[in-house]
C-alpha cells in the first residue's frame, strides 16, 4: 500500500521552482586559541594521571554491622502475619459466581496511523545502509576527583565512624502500642453501595438491550488526491529516467584560510603564560 501525503507537502514538491547555480568551495580552516589551549590541557591531564603515585593513598578498613530491626518494622512483620492468616483461613463457598464477558474492539483511526508509522519506521530501519555513517575517534577521560568531591567523601567516612562508636546503652525502652480501630460510618455506607452495586451487576438481564447494527464504512479518495497522486508518479518516473548527460560541469574551488592578526596574538599570549 502507497503511503498517503499531505495534499501541501504534494503541491510544493510538484511546483515548478527556478533555482539558481551556486559553485561549492571547500574550507579548511586551522584550529582556534581556544582548541590549542583545550588540547594543551588535555594531554597535561594525562601525563599528570600517568605520573600519579599510588603510593600516596591511606589504607581503610570496612567494618560489617548487623542491624537490629526497629518497632515500625516489627509491626510491618506483624501485620504481614495476620494477613497472611486471614487469607489462609478464607472461605471460597462465601464468592459468587459471575460470567465473562469476552469482548473485541476494533482499531481506531489513530491506532491504525500509529501502526503505520511503524511500520514505516521498520522498513527504513531494515533498509537502513551503513556505508553512509562516518567514522568518529572515541576520547577516553579519567578526571581526577574535585575538592567538593574530597570534602564529600571526608564527610561520609565521619559518619561511618559516629555509627559504628554509637553506644546502645543511651538508647530509651518504647513499649508499642497495637490499635486495630473499627471502620466508621462512612466506611460502612460505601462497602453497602459497594455489595449493590456487585449484586445490580450479577442480576443485570441481557434481554432489555435494544439489537444494534454495526456499519462499515471504506471512503474512497476525492478527485484531487488522485490528481495528486498522478503527479507524484510522473515526478518519480521523471526523476528515474533522469539522464546524467544533462549536467553541466563545475568545477570545485579549494581554499585555505589563514588565521587574523587577532588569534595570532592570542596564540603568542598563551605560548607565553
Amino acid at each position: 500500500m502507497a503511503t498517503k501525503v499531505a495534499p501541501e507537502l504534494l503541491k510544493d514538491v510538484c511546483a515548478e521552482h527556478n533555482l539558481t547555480h551556486v559553485k561549492t568551495e571547500e574550507k579548511n580552516p586551522l584550529p582556534s586559541a581556544e582548541d590549542v589551549q583545550q588540547e594543551r590541557h588535555h594531554l597535561e591531564h594525562l601525563q599528570n594521571v600517568e605520573a600519579f603515585n599510588a603510593g600516596q593513598l591511606q589504607h581503610t578498613r570496612t567494618k560489617e554491622r548487623v542491624m537490629l530491626p526497629d518497632s515500625s518494622m516489627l509491626l510491618e512483620e506483624k501485620n504481614r502475619e495476620r494477613h497472611l492468616n486471614n487469607i489462609s483461613e478464607f472461605l471460597r463457598t462465601e464468592l459468587r459466581p459471575t460470567e465473562p464477558l469476552e469482548k473485541v474492539v476494533l482499531p481506531d483511526i489513530i491506532t491504525i496511523a500509529q501502526e503505520k508509522t511503524e511500520e514505516e519506521l521498520k522498513s527504513g530501519i531494515e533498509q537502513f545502509d551503513k556505508d553512509q555513517l562516518r567514522p568518529q575517534k572515541t576520547e577516553e577521560k579519567n578526571p581526577l576527583p574535585d575538592k567538593d568531591a574530597i570534602q564529600q567523601e571526608k564527610r561520609e567516612v565521619n559518619i561511618r565512624k559516629s555509627l559504628t562508636e554509637f553506644e546502645k546503652g543511651n538508647l530509651k525502652h518504647v513499649k508499642t502500642e497495637e490499635k486495630n480501630p473499627l471502620p466508621d460510618a462512612t466506611v460502612i455506607g460505601q462497602e453497602k453501595k459497594e455489595v449493590e452495586l456487585r449484586s445490580e451487576i450479577s442480576d443485570f438481564d441481557k434481554s432489555k438491550l435494544s439489537h444494534a447494527d454495526t456499519q462499515e464504512k471504506n471512503p474512497l479518495p476525492p478527485a484531487e488526491a488522485i490528481q495528486m497522486e498522478k503527479k507524484i508518479e510522473q515526478h518519480i518516473k521523471g526523476i528515474e529516467n533522469f539522464k546524467k548527460d544533462d549536467l553541466k560541469h563545475a568545477e570545485t574551488q579549494i581554499r585555505e584560510r589563514l588565521p587574523s592578526k587577532e588569534d595570532i596574538a592570542l596564540e603568542k599570549a598563551s605560548g607565553d603564560k
